[in-house]
């Protein structure tokens, strides 16, 4: 986390990316319950119509089996002194105390209005254990207290940083952090259906997982031009990326990552396809080179090795998935890694 983020509203922010960071590094895992996700119903606290969107479900993460047969059974070190202090005046801690967390991102430029172009907002709402009068105690000695549209909010300045981050409590369970001096950006008028909504339509798909991001694939600048015929292939290909998802899901033991690129046309994801196989097989031959075997740490060699052959790339329509299946040996050997 950057140093520069000296309030609870940042730090918040932070903890809660580096929660979702962490976890996917390590393997995401969800219990093994075929319920779907309650992601929607969290999701419906934040206005629709965000390129990205994230979730994650902590509380099916530390029920399933993998995230307990994990090599490092420790908790998670964040090297942050004000997110110290935080846990010390308000007894929060988010390994134990988090249960779910929503994300909605819109990008800088998004905006509706002609010669008004939109500001980044980043809306992210929590559940959980929240001791609400420590909270607002620890609030009030850090930052400033107000009042907008009946709901208290917290505001803090971002030391280092423009601007000011605001958090309000929804429920006893339930707070809402938005960047910026105002929470209207959470109470928008919300005229635009789920149901019309392209991220929320996406994630629709991946219910059930323990864990997803849905984005809008960013656009390539036009004057950007590689050089070489392939390269530019490839680009071309990769332009044809209309919305990326990743998601993870526990499968017994296991865990199942799955990547998924949308392209315009089924011709597009055909040739998406047979470009990543391609570079798998590059992959393939570059680690049976016995330099590269040298260089690289035993065990991520293993693991690299392992991922590379078990890969499945598969084309449906105008979708390309990677589907990738991680076992508890993995995730051993990943954690003998030389430091």
């Amino acid at each position: 986390m950057q140093q520069s983020r000296k309030t609870v509203i940042t730090t918040g922010l932070a903890v809660f990316a580096i929660a979702g960071a962490v976890l996917l590094y390590s393997g995401l895992r969800r219990g093994e319950a075929a319920e779907a996700s309650p992601s929607a119903e969290l999701f419906s606290e934040i206005p629709a119509g965000a390129p990205t969107l994230v979730y994650a479900d902590l509380t099916a993460i530390r029920a399933s089996t993998f995230y307990k047969q994990r090599p490092d059974h420790g908790p998670i070190a964040l090297p942050d002194r004000d997110y110290a202090e935080f846990v010390q005046s308000t007894g929060f801690d988010f390994e134990k105390d988090l249960d779910r967390v929503a994300m909605a991102a819109w990008p800088a430029g998004t905006g509706q209005e002609k010669n008004k172009p939109a500001q980044q907002k980043i809306i992210l709402v929590a559940e959980g254990r929240f001791d609400q009068r420590k909270i607002r105690d620890y609030a009030t000695r850090k930052g400033k207290l107000d009042r907008q549209q009946g709901h208290e909010v917290f505001q803090f300045s971002n030391n280092g940083r423009p601007g000011v981050s605001s958090l309000t409590f929804l429920n006893d369970h339930r707070v809402a952090i938005v960047e910026g001096p105002s929470i209207a950006p959470l109470l928008e008028h919300r005229d635009e259906s789920p149901a019309r909504d392209p991220a929320r339509q996406r994630a629709a798909r991946v219910e059930g997982a323990a864990v997803f991001v849905i984005a809008r694939a960013p656009t390539a600048p036009e004057n950007f031009s590689p050089g070489g015929a392939q390269a530019a292939q490839l680009l071309s290909i990769a332009k044809s990326v209309q919305w990326i998802t990743l998601a993870a899901r526990p499968e017994g033991d296991n865990l199942r990552l799955s990547l998924e690129g949308e392209c315009q046309t089924a011709t597009d994801a055909r040739q998406l396809q047979s470009a990543l196989q391609l570079l798998r097989m590059l992959g393939q031959a570059g680690l049976e080179s016995p330099k590269t075997r040298k260089s690289m740490d035993p065990a991520m060699f293993e693991v690299a090795e392992t991922l590379l052959k078990t890969a499945d790339v598969s084309a449906t329509a105008e979708r390309v998935r990677i589907l990738v299946e991680l076992t508890p040996d993995i995730l051993k050997l990943s954690g003998n890694k030389k430091p």
